[in-house]
């Protein structure tokens, strides 16, 4: 198969190699990983966790061969050689109270989405209590909602309780294809990439990381909510917006010292929004409601007006009839319309910021673990310059980080 034949390579979409959407083919190559850190303090063995995994992988074929498009009418393959990537480090002599998560995210295995990297990679390290999982995975296998049920499944799996079907409307029918029979014109040198591809690894090369973690008790979230109700009775905020604002607003001049404005992207996921979508189609259904600040606004506002307006971004976007006029469903799965992908092209590394947008996750057993099970203990987005990241502390208080990635002033 010639890698300029278009025709050809439509003749076997479907077969060995399948195609990714528009966004999946112009933004994520080059990115970074989705990434969630787990803990699972059921006694189960690592033996019995490996044997579910698989039997999740095998039953969604996650890892069947994906084309990636590397410049104009050019594609390579990527393919997972390994299927999945699974190292189990050395016993940690420490319960989970005791564990520090940005050691572990130190520790774990991060994939990349390039042409001839590993889809899929699972860390695991045993501690006194439980087992600690890091998950590190490709954007051309799924979003993170899809991760999520991806996750749920393995839960079910691992419990013996029966799990929901994949959605056909893009569940992977190809199959992976091995690397010994990959011509390496399948698999270029990153000098062979597109600029745009090789940009976006060489910022990934040279980071430098700017953290900041703030603590929010249940007091501090209830007098925003009620300070919000006085300053104008329709401000009804979330935890996740509140938390949000607080960030932006103390954080601004150091994660983004030269920009005039700042964009704060958070994903919406359109299969609570679109009927037509599956809620448990697998691949890549969101997109970014957007709420733009310029500095001298940030600085003025109070807490409850940045949240709110970031409430009315979003929905804005929780609209059906604007997520049918932007998005549909192709024999492939679902495309966003590129006129769209041109007016809203996804992140500047310049003025965005993307949240993490863990609200969902507050009920966290009516998603994917029983009660006891365990705990999510971090997502991230790594494709982005600054992001936030909002979870649950060890203690039940809520936390949240901002973390810019690049180098600062």
């Amino acid at each position: 198969m010639e890698v300029n034949d278009p025709e050809n390579m439509e003749e076997n979409f479907g077969k060995n190699i399948l195609p990714l959407s528009a966004v999946e083919n112009k933004y994520l190559p080059g990115t970074g990983p989705i990434e969630v850190l787990l803990f699972y303090k059921k006694n189960t063995s690592i033996s019995k966790l490996e044997e579910s995994l698989f039997r999740a992988i095998q039953y969604y074929n996650l890892f069947s061969s994906r084309l990636i498009m590397i410049g104009q009418d050019k594609f390579a393959l990527q393919y997972c050689r390994d299927g999945v990537v699974i190292s189990v480090l050395h016993p940690v002599d420490m319960n989970f109270d005791n564990i520090n998560i940005d050691d572990i995210k130190r520790m774990m295995i991060h994939v990349k989405t390039l042409p001839g990297e590993p889809l899929f990679a699972v860390t695991g390290i045993p501690i006194k209590d439980g087992v600690l999982g890091a998950v590190s995975c490709s954007h051309a296998v799924c979003d993170g909602i899809s991760l999520m049920l991806f996750l749920y499944v393995w839960n079910c799996i691992i419990e013996d309780k029966s799990f929901p079907f994949p959605s056909t409307q893009r569940l992977f029918k190809g199959n992976p294809v091995s690397s010994d029979k990959i011509s390496k014109i399948f698999t270029p040198l990153l000098s062979e990439l597109s600029s745009e591809i090789q940009e976006r690894v060489q910022r990934g090369t040279s980071i430098k990381t700017y953290t900041k973690t703030e603590y929010f008790t249940d007091e501090f979230l209830n007098e925003m909510k009620n300070k919000a109700k006085s300053e104008n009775g329709n401000y009804t905020i979330s935890n996740n917006q509140i938390m949000n604002a607080f960030l932006i607003k103390k954080y601004h001049h150091n994660i983004m010292p030269d920009a005039d404005k700042i964009i704060i992207r958070i994903p919406v996921d359109l299969r609570n929004i679109n009927p037509d979508i599956d809620m448990f189609y697998i691949g890549y259904a969101v997109f970014n409601s957007l709420t733009e600040f310029n500095k001298e606004e940030i600085d003025k506002m109070s807490i409850p007006q940045i949240a709110y307006r970031l409430k009315e971004s979003i929905n804005n976007v929780r609209n059906e009839s604007f997520v049918k006029e932007i998005s549909y469903l192709s024999k492939y799965g679902v495309e966003i319309k590129a006129d769209i992908l041109e007016k809203c092209p996804p992140y500047n590394v310049d003025t965005d910021i993307v949240s993490v947008n863990l609200t969902h996750l507050n009920d966290i057993e009516s998603l994917f673990l029983s009660p006891g099970a365990g705990r999510i203990l971090y997502i991230g987005v790594a494709s982005v310059k600054t992001n936030f990241a909002i979870l649950k502390e060890k203690n039940g208080r809520m936390f949240a980080q901002i973390t810019s990635r690049y180098p600062l002033m």
